[in-house]
């Protein structure tokens, strides 16, 4: 009789070590996969931002270059600029010590600098239970590239 009571209490405090156990497990493979998301929606915008530098590098005599780029980087964001909000993209260039931002980086020709920033507020899932992440966080990607013609 004895030993049925000991095992009976022996099945709760497994119970409840097990829930001890499994509560910061489970808020650790939740911050994993947050963590994750964020570096992969990082990676993608450092990606875009390239690509619209590389579009602006090769188009900058065209007279619609900053709404030319962001379409580009939105396309090549692939649908993940809905996870920044607001969402930027700006194109700007440096010609003998002056800088041109938007469609006046037609004047930048070969030696001059072009540069595409996308930047955005990334906001985090908050799927980590008991744990408050910030809401979040602005993450901008700057890329700089060297023209090879131009006017």
């Amino acid at each position: 009789m004895l030993v049925r009571q000991l095992r009976g209490r022996r099945r709760g405090a497994t119970a409840v070590e097990t829930a001890i156990v499994l509560i910061p497990l489970t808020m650790v493979v939740f911050a994993v996969f947050e963590y994750g998301w964020l570096l992969t929606n990082w990676n993608v915008l450092n990606n875009a931002a390239r690509e619209g530098c590389r579009y602006a590098l090769v188009n900058n005599t065209s007279s619609t270059i900053s709404t030319d780029v962001t379409g580009v980087v939105t396309s090549y964001m692939a649908g993940k600029d809905a996870n920044f909000s607001p969402f930027t993209v700006t194109v700007s260039g440096t010609h003998s010590g002056t800088t041109y931002t938007g469609n006046a980086v037609t004047v930048l020709g070969a030696g001059d600098l072009i540069s595409v920033s996308v930047s955005g507020q990334y906001r985090f899932m908050n799927i980590i239970p008991y744990f408050k992440l910030p809401t979040s966080v602005t993450i901008t990607s700057a890329v700089t590239m060297v023209c090879e013609g131009g006017t």
